[in-house]
């Protein structure tokens, strides 16, 4: 497939009760701000579009800003664009802030860093390709394809100017040597029925390559090119969790050291012990031009960067743009003054939309670029937990709102930070807003391998947070949907999925469990019948009966009381239920009937009777939600914003 340029076209799908209407906007050489489009229409409001909530992106995790020159010497930044589901390339003139945008046409998780040559090309890892950007061009080409994957940017470049890329997940070393045009898939570099994280990679002075494997058995494998000799240097009584420290020192050998087996200098494919080692080789971090200049800052989504020029003290600040889709919304909260928040993903977002005015408007936290995971609203102030450090938020809605690192932000404030809560609930699944009006919970899975969760209970009131761990819930099964029972006691609903990067324990459903909020105990259990791997939401209706959805679209009705399963239903015909990493998917509105989404449609289930039918169809995948405010019900597709009323007209036009 050939990539390199293209012109970006963009389909703004619009719901028309189960029809796709498409419109086509062609974007090339864009200037000034784009407003998300409105798109739904005045005379019909069964449904409203009310647009992208933050149109904006992130370069990646790994280092991908690169202070470079273009075809013409001019001073030119490079940068990896991630802006929801697209990827693209960003060229910014360091002079006038003018852009250009490069798609490639191979699609990819736009997350991970590239690695920059002395030759001025850039290498990456685009859909099932690894792929080299001509910087002075600006051109796209493939040179090799493999089997899935990508790289989490685990490069490195030999001598003879060889790259070689490991891939995520089954630890794949690819290599190119652009003088002889030859692309070599050397394969698995360490077989395992896990996922495998292969970065750094490292080469010593031998000819040696040296990889670090994680996360679940942390391992460091040697690879000698020339004769294809692969060997693993962490014996298998040695290996624990994590990602393994592999650097050159900056004596020029290479070092390595992982937890339960210490400091090792690796030369010829071998590994000899050490007390300790050097620092590592300095490297040059990218921001520096060839006439000394230097990027001094960048805040891509506030699409703004500064730079220090030769014999300027002070930076100047440049303006730039560029085009985004949008990124997806995580979360829906009603406010406490008729505002709908929520939260974007990568980068965090923060929005609101007010429905009297049709304004929307968002912010960040100090660049964050990970996630807030869910929002609930505990009296008039909003609580989210974020992904991947567990981190509980409070953000008063009448307050200015402080574009700040969240540990030095006044609003949101870091009501809660622990270390552990990484392992605990790094993912977190599941918040919730207590009945007792002053309690929030949160649980989960681990950020990444350990299987099970721990849980947070949080007092707004006092301040005061217990964290339980796993090992005093079930320590196999995380959380994913927790209620609040008449009674004050906690209905869990458990998720056996394996956290990113581990593996499959042996439990086979998921459960529901009573959790006694003041003794914090687990005082009953059941297993979910048929099996299901993960419970996704559950309400309580006015009958004391609890609902639910279970994977993939599973709708069952649960008597605490009793502890028996009263209803099981497939309800297939309207998709599977919707949700991200917190997938709330159900909420009861005024009117007593439950409503659920779907990705295809929008269900109303009637307490009592159980039956159901769909009020909103569409086309397009709904992926996030539900916040009901004055009769009606807001939930994402992607990146925007939608609305249905409760009670449709007999007669849409």
């Amino acid at each position: 497939m050939k990539l390199g340029y293209k012109i970006f076209r963009r389909e703004c799908s619009l719901l028309r009760m189960g029809l796709l209407v498409s419109l086509t906007v062609t974007v090339l050489g864009i200037s000034g701000c784009e407003k998300p489009e409105k798109t739904s229409s005045p005379a019909r409001k069964d449904w409203m579009d009310h647009g992208v909530v933050a149109p904006v992106g992130m370069s990646t995790w790994k280092p991908s800003i690169i202070a470079t020159v273009d075809a013409q010497g001019r001073r030119s930044i490079f940068t990896k664009l991630w802006t929801g589901n697209k990827a693209s390339y960003l060229f910014i003139d360091a002079e006038t802030g003018k852009t250009e945008q490069v798609y490639p046409e191979d699609s990819g998780l736009g997350a991970y860093g590239v690695l920059m040559t002395p030759e001025n090309v850039i290498y990456d890892t685009m859909g099932n390709h690894l792929v080299a950007i001509d910087v002075p061009t600006h051109k796209v080409r493939p040179v090799g394809s493999f089997d899935g994957g990508f790289s989490l940017g685990g490069y490195v470049r030999a001598g003879d100017g060889t790259v070689y890329a490991g891939l995520y997940p089954k630890a794949t070393l690819v290599s190119w040597n652009p003088t002889s045009k030859t692309f070599i898939n050397h394969g698995v570099m360490n077989d395992e029925a896990w996922p495998q994280y292969l970065r750094p990679l490292v080469m010593d002075s031998s000819g040696w390559l040296y990889g670090s494997i994680g996360l679940q058995e942390g391992q460091v494998v040697g690879f000698h090119p020339l004769t294809g000799t692969k060997v693993a240097l962490i014996p298998k009584d040695k290996r624990r969790r994590g990602q393994p420290e592999l650097f050159r020192g900056e004596d020029g050998q290479v070092y390595a050291n992982a937890a339960g087996w210490g400091w090792h200098r690796l030369s010829e494919g071998t590994a000899m012990p050490t007390e300790h080692a050097p620092p590592s080789e300095a490297r040059a971090d990218g921001w520096t031009f060839s006439d000394g200049s230097r990027i001094t800052g960048v805040n891509i989504p506030e699409r703004k960067l500064s730079i220090t020029d030769v014999g300027e003290e002070k930076p100047r600040e440049l303006r730039f743009n560029y085009h985004s889709a949008g990124v997806a919304i995580y979360t829906i909260v009603a406010g406490p003054d008729g505002k709908i928040y929520g939260s974007t993903g990568i980068p965090l977002r923060i929005w609101s939309f007010d429905p009297a005015t049709g304004k929307m408007w968002n912010s960040g936290l100090g660049g964050y670029d990970g996630h807030i995971n869910q929002l609930v609203r505990q009296g008039d102030k909003l609580y989210g937990a974020v992904y991947s450090g567990g981190q509980l938020l409070e953000y008063d809605p009448r307050q200015p709102f402080d574009d700040a690192d969240m540990t030095v932000s006044k609003n949101p404030r870091q009501a809660h930070r622990d270390p552990a809560a990484v392992d605990l609930y790094g993912r977190p699944n599941a918040v919730l807003a207590h009945s007792d009006g002053r309690h929030i919970l949160v649980g989960g899975k681990a950020a990444r391998v350990v299987r099970g969760s721990g849980m947070l209970i949080y007092d707004t009131e006092t301040g005061e947070e217990v964290m339980l761990d796993r090992k005093e819930l079930l320590p196999d099964h995380g959380i994913n949907a927790m209620i609040s029972l008449p009674d004050g006691d906690v209905l869990v609903g458990t998720s056996i999925h394996p956290p990113t990067g581990g593996s499959a324990g042996t439990d086979t459903t998921a459960m529901l469990y009573r959790f006694n909020i003041a003794t914090r105990t687990i005082t009953e259990r059941w297993p979910l019948q048929p099996k299901s791997p993960a419970v996704y939401d559950m309400v309580v209706a006015a009958d004391g009966l609890v609902y639910g959805l279970a994977e993939p679209s599973r709708f069952f009705v649960f008597d605490p009381a009793s502890g028996e399963f009263v209803h099981q239903e497939e309800l297939s015909e309207y998709g599977e239920a919707a949700g991200y990493m917190a997938p709330r998917c159900m909420s009861i509105a005024p009117d007593g009937n439950i409503y659920a989404i779907f990705q295809k449609a929008v269900a109303r289930i009637e307490p009592g009777t159980f039956r159901h039918r769909a009020i909103f169809n569409t086309a397009d995948k709904i992926t996030a939600g539900i916040a009901i405010q004055d009769g009606r019900l807001y939930f994402a597709c992607g990146s925007r914003l939608f609305s249905c009323a409760l009670n449709p007209s007999a007669n849409p036009q």
